[in-house]
């Protein structure tokens, strides 16, 4: 029998229910404004900001409240069962963005947009897998999103199912209708008070716009985006293939093996090379040697680039930038991996052609995230090497990684295989979201930033057990040995999380040292501004390569660098923003609020005094930035041809601007 206790929640809900659906649709949209509104007051609590709190709810409020006047005063004029079943769709999807929009701000610090859903489409399992770690790593977020959900689900398809008439009493309609128009009117002249105030001083969170507003306005407005359909389509950019780019020698060529190992998503100032700069690593090791002793080590016996930056935060296209000295396409797409009849000229493709060198890519993480095998097909490499190559699927590590130890087998063999020299390239993936390391380093650690930190360590050994095992080779003193970031990690510095939407340092800047012996004094630093571009055309140039026929986007770093070089850098998402560094100035160009911010970074190296550019200055500067970013898209080569087997052991497909890739059975 039913306790008195269940029979009462039974006849509270039952009361509930009768008195909401005629009421069905404002019900929705209020969930959805109330969904809005606890998402940034988390958000301002987490960073301790809650006097911005009233700042970024007046959008909310005006557009929501907006919505539910205009599908109430439509249901009850038209009050028959297909008018109310379509505004309660079109609530329902108001609100569905609303929760879409609370867990990427929860996750990210920042609000969502419909080109951040474009992963998801795109390669739906392995963003499924990042979405279901994340949510188990922040159980009471989750469930403070899902379970709400999961009872306005039920709600909405019950009251679809059937639907209830909204109540006919006019005076009262009416009322409530002045009052909600007041309440929007109220919002909107608060949402203008705060303009007038200016800006705050961490630029693009973009979190005074309402979710659902941003969202219409990236479809209808194209300009409302860096980069829009008709630069894909007007795009003349194409790429050198292989062929095309003749590097010749200067005599002096040098036979060193070249080794370079990518570092995903390593925060500088999280390694023991910011310590000198005063940065924060000297406080988060746990030995002398700060949390990287190895890299320290490795600047300290050859040269670091201390005022590195990524041209693109995202991987793979600072692999694309790394290891050709071109731009990628500053795009949201994975253009890089799409077909190519050739490959394009690139590291691997002019060392095999002038020294007969062998190539390989390694790599611990899954193959086909974003299509690796066709990125480095398209680079031109010889061997391709993933998780789905180990023998032992003991060594994988959550849904993405494996232990990166488990490479240093496979990577000898492939050295000794052959006594040629060689070309390799080996991409780290433990310091990748979710951050995970194997069970025998250490153990399971409860913060995204403990975690994080403990898989830089952990990345920090492996590098040192490589170059341990080049040693036993007898090959230290005849290779280049380079370490080099894709990007960085935001952790909440300016209150968002990740790479893909930013431009602060922290995601910015990366690791880039390389050991010449013989070539490069030890202990040498370049303090100048270079990018990720550059790691192409200096390696060559140390080899002994004339550059002045390859057209590179890159320089040669160990040679002077012009003092008014523009370094330029993109997000990855269309509607994130950009800009570039010249000497000690940073320009940051905010599509949010179509504003650029200029920091003196010797001076504020923490970026929490920018200045704002007033409107002239800034239009110009905003111009000069958007301008090189579409002028860094290319051409898709030509698809329609169908399946092709990569590697012997991988199936790559194209779709467009995106290619998508299968694991075949290993031959």
């Amino acid at each position: 029998m039913e306790s008195r206790e269940t029979r009462s929640l039974h006849l509270y809900g039952q009361a509930a229910y009768r008195a909401l659906a005629p009421r069905a649709v404002t019900a929705i949209v209020f969930g959805a404004l109330f969904c809005n509104l606890a998402a940034k007051l988390f958000h301002a609590h987490r960073y301790g900001v809650l006097r911005e709190y009233f700042g970024w709810i007046p959008a909310d409020i005006a557009v929501l409240v907006t919505v539910d006047v205009v599908l109430s005063s439509i249901c009850w004029r038209w009050p028959r069962r297909g008018v109310i079943r379509g505004c309660l769709i079109f609530a329902a999807v108001v609100c569905t963005w609303s929760v879409l929009n609370a867990g990427w701000l929860i996750r990210t610090g920042t609000q969502i947009l419909p080109m951040d859903t474009a992963p998801l489409i795109r390669d739906p399992i392995n963003i499924s897998w990042m979405v279901i770690v994340n949510m188990a790593r922040m159980p009471g977020a989750a469930a403070a999103l899902i379970v709400p959900s999961a009872i306005a689900l039920a709600f909405f398809f019950s009251v679809l199912g059937k639907t209830v008439p909204p109540p006919r009493a006019a005076r009262r309609f009416r009322i409530r209708m002045a009052l909600s128009v007041a309440a929007v009117l109220a919002a909107l002249a608060a949402d203008t008070a705060v303009s007038n105030l200016g800006s705050t001083p961490v630029a693009g969170t973009g979190l005074r716009f309402n979710c659902q507003a941003r969202a219409v306005l990236a479809f209808i407005l194209p300009e409302y985006r860096h980069v829009v359909r008709r630069d894909f389509k007007n795009a003349t950019r194409q790429l050198p293939r292989h062929d095309e780019i003749h590097v010749s020698t200067t005599g002096r060529t040098i036979n060193h093996n070249v080794v370079i190992v990518i570092l995903e998503g390593v925060q500088y100032d999280h390694t023991s090379l910011a310590a000198e700069q005063g940065g924060i690593a000297p406080q988060r090791g746990e030995t002398a040697g700060g949390p990287t002793p190895f890299l320290a080590a490795l600047a300290a016996e050859g040269v670091s680039f201390v005022n590195a930056r990524s041209v693109v935060t995202h991987t793979t296209k600072a692999i694309f930038a790394l290891l050709t000295g071109r731009v990628p396409s500053a795009a949201q797409d994975i253009l890089e991996t799409v077909p190519a009849d050739q490959p394009y000229a690139s590291l691997a493709t002019m060392l095999k052609k002038e020294l007969g060198f062998r190539t390989a890519f390694f790599q611990s993480a899954k193959g086909t995230f974003e299509s690796r095998p066709g990125l480095v097909h398209n680079l031109g490499f010889d061997t391709f090497w993933a998780r789905e190559d180990l023998d032992d699927p003991n060594h994988h590590i959550g849904y993405l990684g494996a232990d990166e130890f488990a490479l240093l087998a496979p990577v000898a063999e492939w050295i000794q295989s052959e006594d040629r020299p060689f070309l390799l390239v080996v991409l780290c993936s433990a310091t990748h979201d979710p951050y995970e390391v194997p069970e025998w380093f250490g153990p399971k650690l409860k913060t995204h930033a403990e975690r994080y930190l403990q898989s830089i360590t952990y990345t920090d050994r492996f590098l040192a057990a490589l170059d341990t095992a080049l040693t036993d080779l007898q090959l230290t003193q005849d290779t280049v040995f380079c370490v080099v970031g894709d990007h960085g990690e935001g952790f909440g510095e300016h209150r968002i999380m990740g790479h893909e939407r930013m431009g602060y340092e922290e995601v910015l800047r990366i690791v880039m040292c390389l050991r010449a012996p013989f070539l490069i004094a030890p202990g040498t630093r370049i303090t100048e501004s270079v990018s990720s571009l550059d790691l192409t055309p200096t390696i060559l140039g140390l080899l002994g390569f004339h550059l002045c026929g390859a057209d590179f986007d890159g320089l040669d770093i160990l040679q002077p660098v012009p003092q008014d070089r523009k370094v330029y850098f993109s997000g990855w998402m269309q509607q994130g923003p950009a800009g570039f560094v010249q000497n000690d100035r940073k320009f940051l160009y905010d599509p949010d609020r179509d504003s650029v911010t200029m920091y003196r970074l010797k001076a504020d190296p923490l970026e929490l005094s920018g200045i704002e550019l007033p409107k002239g200055e800034a239009a110009r500067i905003a111009n000069d930035i958007i301008a090189w970013r579409k002028g860094t898209i290319f051409r898709a080569p030509a698809s329609g041809q169908g399946p092709v087997e990569l590697f012997g052991s991988w199936l790559w497909k194209d779709n467009g601007r995106v290619s998508r890739m299968k694991s075949t059975e290993r031959k």
